[in-house]
């Protein structure tokens, strides 16, 4: 077991925050991606398994296989809040195994185990399985098929039918190269807190102003959103491609049906009073006991709008094969539509799909598909990989109507009415990422103040996003730093309260400017991480079917100048160059002068 020094916590914080750190010091930026030497790193939040709300999350990371550069996913639940009562705040892995295998960690030490009868099975039968080798009340993360078979979608999947799942960037393939099933854990005892009164006082001052801003998540979850979506013209709708009404179909499948036909009850993570989570279950037709983990708002609007499906049980179906096979449903959903695209086009036949007709709708269609790139089957193998690897496969242009940023298929919102959200987009370190940024969050009406953002932002203009961008990816770093859901950012948690709460747990004390400093220091090490790989300006940008979102009445050359200008303001706000590539002042302002370096030889 490695200790890491205190000071390294207060810099770095910890989730992906100093994943990035150990990874960027390790300095394997050649490392195939799929290769024994891609070293894999989970790492608990810092405030992870404390009494802070919301405080569950554990991220993933390594060099990514979707799309060759930094790499991370985040996920709720218990897991980390066990690994962390367990005595770890992380698990470093490196090299890769000969034969299957499984950890088992508890607070005795880590063991190593043969997995080869877990070999070949999917995500859930593979976590009741590691419950019954271990222990009953165990906690899991572990692959499916997908994994196994090195889909550069796959994701891992916690605990078994609640699936809390670290969904983007591949990173369940890397664990499938390195021949890593799953990971069981139990842990014991209660965390140390520096000052637990201070912290549950903090704690209940705060809920019911939580519970008010987040009120229609506890009812209806992320699916919830669904029909403002739909009503505000952010519902992806054929690919991206159409700007029509859905109203009536949008709601067949929304929270709100949801809630009225086939919800069971709630989920909720390790100390979170939001329970967003819905547990379904379908008692008749075609999907009758399909069972689980309810579809989030991004896996309704991929397997949903964005193919022309309102058919409510197929889509909870769709997401049960996901959670299973370990597929990443944003990834997966997008390179469907992209491939239904195609289909409509002429550039793929029936011949091609095996048979299938990939018409917008097709429930069959969609589910078959699903199942054959989690076995890389026929059609699945063209498409297993994302849809910028499709497009290579399958040529004739279909790169023009593929949707990724860096490789990485983008969330199922567009921004239409929202558009800094395409710049969010093509500046995230890990690719086509809402989370990272959340910035048309603000531009949707929930107010920053304390970085002068009100709560009647104009969407539609370029003034001042590039600020507003670089604001909210400094500020979503510390979240991931410190194992916190970022709904928190809608039930109004600020900086202060963040750095009292870390006083509260840690003894440290800082203010909310010093929080923000953490997030840009985070942020600017991801970038450094990527610029080894030789990232820069001609990357932050997206595939002409994302740009044809922005500005609905506008060319695609009045698009990309939009664009562009927020993109500049981007770069100057970040005191990066004009290439995009911190400036050494930067770095060093930041306490990153270990990151100024000579440019690397994959940089022209």
């Amino acid at each position: 077991m490695e200790h890491l020094d205190e000071e390294l916590y207060r810099k770095f914080s910890g989730g992906s925050g100093m994943a990035a750190y150990l990874l960027y010091q390790k300095g394997k930026y050649a490392a195939n991606p799929l290769g024994p030497d891609n070293d894999l790193i989970f790492m608990t939040g810092l405030l992870t398994g404390t009494p802070a709300p919301t405080a569950s999350k554990t991220s993933v990371c390594a060099k990514s296989p979707l799309t060759g550069i930094w790499g991370e996913s985040t996920f709720g639940g218990y897991w980390g809040s066990t690994l962390k009562s367990a005595g770890y705040d992380g698990l470093w892995i490196a090299g890769s195994s000969d034969r299957p295998i499984y950890l088992w960690i508890t607070p005795e030490g880590i063991e190593i185990r043969d997995a080869q009868d877990l070999w070949g099975k999917n995500t859930f039968e593979t976590d009741a399985l590691l419950r019954k080798k271990t222990l009953a009340g165990a906690k899991t993360i572990c692959i499916g098929r997908a994994g196994e078979k090195l889909s550069k979608m796959a994701a891992l999947i916690s605990e078994g039918l609640n699936a809390r799942a670290a969904g983007r960037t591949g990173l369940g393939a890397v664990m499938g190269a390195k021949k890593l099933k799953g990971i069981a854990v139990i842990g014991k005892g209660i965390i140390p807190l520096y000052d637990g009164t201070g912290l549950k006082q903090s704690i209940q001052e705060f809920l019911p102003t939580l519970r008010k801003f987040t009120l229609n998540h506890t009812k209806y979850g992320t699916a919830g959103i669904i029909m403002f979506k739909e009503a505000t013209g952010g519902l992806p709708l054929k690919n991206f491609s159409l700007g029509i009404q859905w109203e009536e179909s949008a709601y067949k499948i929304s929270g709100q049906a949801i809630s009225k036909t086939i919800q069971q009850g709630d989920y909720t993570c390790f100390s979170c009073p939001i329970k967003c989570g819905k547990n379904v279950k379908i008692d008749s037709g075609p999907y009758r006991n399909v069972v689980g983990h309810g579809p989030e708002y991004e896996t309704l609007a991929g397997f949903g709008s964005n193919l022309m499906n309102d058919d409510l049980e197929s889509l909870v179906t769709a997401n049960y094969l996901c959670n299973d096979y370990g597929l990443d449903t944003i990834s997966t959903s997008v390179t469907l539509a992209f491939a239904f695209e195609a289909f409509e086009r002429g550039l793929l036949t029936r011949k091609d799909c095996d048979g299938l007709e990939l018409q917008w709708g097709n429930t069959g269609a969609i589910l078959e598909t699903i199942r054959k790139i989690g076995e890389r089957e026929g059609m699945g193998e063209v498409l297993a990989d994302g849809s910028r690897i499709a497009t290579q496969k399958i040529g004739c242009g279909s790169e023009e109507f593929s949707a990724h940023a860096k490789g990485l298929e983008p969330s199922t919102t567009t921004p239409t009415s929202v558009v800094s959200l395409a710049l969010s987009w093509a500046t995230s370190n890990r690719g086509a990422c809402h989370l990272e940024g959340q910035s048309h969050i603000v531009e949707g009406g929930v107010p920053f103040y304390e970085m002068n953002f009100g709560d009647q932002m104009d969407g539609l203009t370029k003034e001042d996003k590039g600020r507003l961008v670089m604001v909210m990816q400094n500020f979503m770093a510390t979240f991931n730093g410190l194992g916190l859901c970022k709904f928190l950012f809608s039930g109004r948690l600020r900086p202060e309260l963040m750095a009292r709460w870390v006083h509260y747990v840690t003894g440290w004390d800082l203010n909310g400017e010093e929080i923000m400093t953490i997030g840009d220091r985070l942020y600017n090490l991801k970038r450094a991480y990527n610029y080894q790989l030789g990232i820069s300006r001609r990357d932050d940008t997206l595939t002409t079917k994302l740009f044809q979102t922005i500005k609905k009445e506008s060319s695609l050359e009045e698009k990309r100048n939009f664009f562009d200008a927020m993109l500049a303001e981007y770069y100057r706000e970040r005191n990066w160059d004009q290439n995009g590539i911190p400036k050494a002042k930067t770095l060093q302002k930041l306490g990153l002068e270990f990151a100024i370096k000579e440019s690397p030889s994959c940089y022209p």
